[in-house]
């Protein structure tokens, strides 16, 4: 997605400027030409008005093909309807190129007494046309896709090498995607005026800024080259192994300059602004992996303390407790408490294991849920003032779910609304349909008390799970939060498949 906007970006801008470079020259040739000939003359209608109209037409076939055609129809493999959409826009576009092709060579009619004849060219002409841009456009897919492929390969890898040949992806594309409507602006003047430049400078500059920034400056900083000398000295032999090579094929564009101006033309500031960039990239990097390292480090020793702290508590020992109480209970015959007992050893093997995963089975979370439910009903049991309704689907299908994102409103419900002198209540439905989850929670509110030490903490865990929800399913899902002085209610629709 992300490409398809750039890629929508930069032809708008380059359209833009091509668009507006014809309509200054063509004025500036119509204004010429009458001066040259005092006569008026149809070069708008016949020359510029179609120009711009072709260019129009280019511009509207690329969309609709490379953000249409391409990716709704081709890439999804509708064939009959790609192949059926490809046809038409050639056949439009042939049509108005047939159309152009009238008015630029009008000449054609003169040529042809018979009218027939003449349409017959112009109908060969704008559908070659039409064909050699379909040719062209599919070159362009060709490369643009094989740079993609190879840059996210690249960009899948962390080593050193694999960061500078995405850097070079980058920017020779780059390059390659100017190069075209720097052409199409400049004409015929391209390679008296900015081509040298674009053709030869430029890319000096990106050798020069690739050696120094990941060779040359790297030796530097291990001491390979001990002084500052030194250091200049091997920058200044790349740069002038290179600068022979640019400045022989600058000659031939500028013969009439001698070899110290094109020395101090070209050759020395772009040497200059390209080190100094790169040494500025370099020592930027350098600052942000030490902060990355810092980071590193800091993470590392959070999570020996994590890990140290979860040693201090062996699970194989609270197991074997609740699995002793759980034998007691029932050799009692308590089985309420052995059921409880078992489900808070369900609940306890579940935050060691399954909490620690990015993604868990739906039915493990359903569990869960289930658990820490029937535990707060054994609580509430015996009073009359609580009513509790649950309504929980059982089917679950093989969906996955990250761990620990519904439990916290069921959480809120219980700590919020219930009250032993009150009337409370709680109605929890939870319904899945066609991979839709869909959660409402409807309970009674009662003010927190004076000294309860988790009354400045009641809106930790809704926060942070509305951050997860962004987080790990951004656009496909809704959370509504309604609050009044006596009621709370929560409704979360969430897309699973």
């Amino acid at each position: 997605m992300k490409y398809s906007k750039i890629e929508l970006w930069v032809s708008t801008v380059f359209f833009i400027l091509i668009l507006f470079s014809k309509i200054y020259y063509g004025l500036s040739d119509y204004g010429y030409i009458i001066t040259r000939s005092h006569l008026s003359t149809d070069t708008i209608f016949n020359q510029l008005l179609p120009r711009l109209f072709f260019i129009i037409v280019t511009y509207c076939g690329f969309l609709v093909l490379n953000f249409y055609v391409l990716p709704k129809l081709w890439w999804r493999k509708m064939y009959p309807a790609a192949i059926g959409a490809t046809l038409g826009v050639l056949i439009g576009m042939g049509l108005c190129f047939m159309v152009i092709q009238s008015y630029q060579s009008s000449w054609i009619y003169d040529q042809y007494p018979k009218g027939q004849a003449a349409n017959m060219a112009f109908f060969s002409r704008g559908f070659s046309t039409a064909t050699l841009f379909f040719l062209i456009y599919g070159v362009y897919i060709l490369i643009r896709e094989g740079i993609i492929y190879q840059y996210n390969i690249y960009k899948a890898k962390q080593n050193l090498s694999s960061r500078i040949l995405r850097e070079i992806i980058s920017v020779v594309s780059a390059w390659l995607a100017l190069l075209f409507p720097v052409l199409v602006i400049n004409g015929p003047s391209f390679l008296t005026g900015i081509g040298p430049f674009y053709l030869v400078v430029l890319p000096f500059c990106f050798c020069i800024y690739f050696m120094n920034l990941y060779w040359l400056i790297p030796l530097y900083k291990k001491g390979v080259f001990p002084q500052v000398g030194t250091y200049l000295l091997g920058l200044i032999t790349v740069a002038v192994m290179l600068g022979m090579l640019e400045i022989a094929m600058l000659m031939q564009f500028r013969p009439a300059l001698s070899m110290l101006g094109h020395i101090v033309v070209y050759w020395l500031p772009p040497l200059a602004l390209t080190a100094g960039l790169s040494w500025a990239v370099y020592l930027t990097n350098a600052k942000t992996y030490q902060q990355l390292s810092t980071l590193k480090t800091a993470l590392g020793a959070s999570d020996a303390n994590l890990q140290f702290l979860r040693s201090q508590i062996n699970p194989h020992f609270l197991f074997n407790v609740l699995n002793t109480l759980y034998g007691t209970a029932l050799t009692e015959k308590a089985e309420k408490t052995g059921e409880g007992i078992q489900k808070l050893g369900d609940m306890m093997r579940f935050m060691l294991h399954e909490n620690n995963q990015d993604i868990i089975p739906l039915t493990r979370e359903m569990e869960y849920l289930h658990n820490y439910i029937d535990l707060q009903n054994l609580r509430v049991a015996l009073s009359d003032n609580i009513e509790i309704k649950t309504d929980i689907t059982d089917k679950y299908n093989t969906l996955n779910i990250a761990p620990m994102l519904l439990i916290p409103f069921i959480e809120n419900a219980y700590k919020h609304g219930l009250s032993f002198k009150q009337r409370s209540w709680i109605n929890i439905s939870l319904q899945l349909t066609d991979g839709v989850l869909q959660l409402d929670v409807y309970n009674s509110l009662h003010p927190g008390k004076e000294n309860d030490p988790e009354k400045e903490r009641s809106g930790i865990g809704l926060e942070n799970v509305k951050q997860r929800l962004q987080l790990l399913y951004p656009q496909k899902h809704e959370l509504v939060i309604r609050q009044n002085a006596s009621e709370f209610f929560i409704h979360l629709t969430l897309q699973l498949s």
